[in-house]
């Protein structure tokens, strides 16, 4: 096991599953202490227990990003737990449709659809940034150059646009400005904020949902050959959340394959 993280504290949202399962992953074999978090319990407790398995350090806090109490019982339950908050990899999102399927265009958007991405994406966000900022102050010690962190992963489609998920590029744009905010502002206390843009990954929910015409549209705007897999969003994230880092805020890396969207 490397020592890159070693010592500290990581949330990370959404991740039962796909990237956010390859982060936490990726966070403890580097000697963090990770927080699986998500809403589907078994998937959760699955992942925390596999790093469990690797001799990792890992638990499962349930959380839904678009309830605020829920938040809120997240930290709490962390500080419980481990003591302390280092690092945030706010990862959760909401895709396009309710079922998961990203087929929503203009013209089949309603407003379920519409609300279940905002909750999640812009105001699952803020709260998610407002309730852990307390104690990821609390563990940074600017006076020693010693960082506390956020991650927030970003979406390339965001940058020229892409067809058929309106809801999701719409509410998915504002991370970045956040990020640029939220460094700007803490930045003095010792907290970095940073974003990753990602482009198309070969999730088990990706290879799931993924039409051969979209694969297809993707792969004519990469500059790579090859679509990106969760250790390319992991290895980013890993980097922006270590002290090799220390001087990098209010930016975002594109992990994308060099796309052209």
């Amino acid at each position: 096991m490397a020592d890159r993280l070693e010592g500290i504290v990581s949330i990370i949202t959404g991740s039962t599953s796909g990237l956010g399962a390859a982060t936490a992953a990726r966070f403890a074999s580097e000697g963090a202490r990770v927080v699986v978090s998500g809403r589907n319990e078994e998937r959760g407790e699955a992942v925390a227990e596999s790093i469990r398995k690797a001799d990792g350090e890992a638990c499962f806090i349930r959380c839904d990003l678009d309830d605020e109490t829920s938040i809120e019982q997240l930290v709490a339950s962390t500080l419980e737990h481990f003591g302390r908050l280092d690092n945030v990899v706010a990862n959760a999102a909401a895709t396009a449709t309710t079922t998961g399927e990203k087929t929503a265009g203009i013209l089949e958007l309603d407003n379920a659809i519409l609300e279940a991405s905002i909750a999640t994406n812009i105001r699952g966000l803020l709260w998610l940034f407002k309730h852990t900022l307390p104690p990821l102050l609390d563990a940074a010690q600017p006076d020693q150059e010693r960082t506390s962190s956020i991650v927030a992963i970003g979406t390339s489609g965001t940058r020229n646009g892409a067809p058929g998920m309106p809801a999701y590029w719409a509410t998915k744009a504002p991370v970045e400005v956040m990020v640029r905010s939220l460094a700007t502002e803490f930045g003095g206390r010792g907290l970095r904020v940073n974003a990753v843009s990602s482009g198309l990954i070969l999730t088990e929910s990706e290879l799931r949902t993924m039409t051969d015409e979209f694969r297809q549209y993707v792969m004519s705007l990469n500059a790579l050959p090859y679509l990106g897999r969760p250790d390319d969003i992991a290895d980013a994230c890993l980097y922006l959340s270590s002290e090799e880092a220390h001087y990098v805020t209010g930016t975002t890396i594109c992990v994308n394959g060099g796309a052209a969207y």
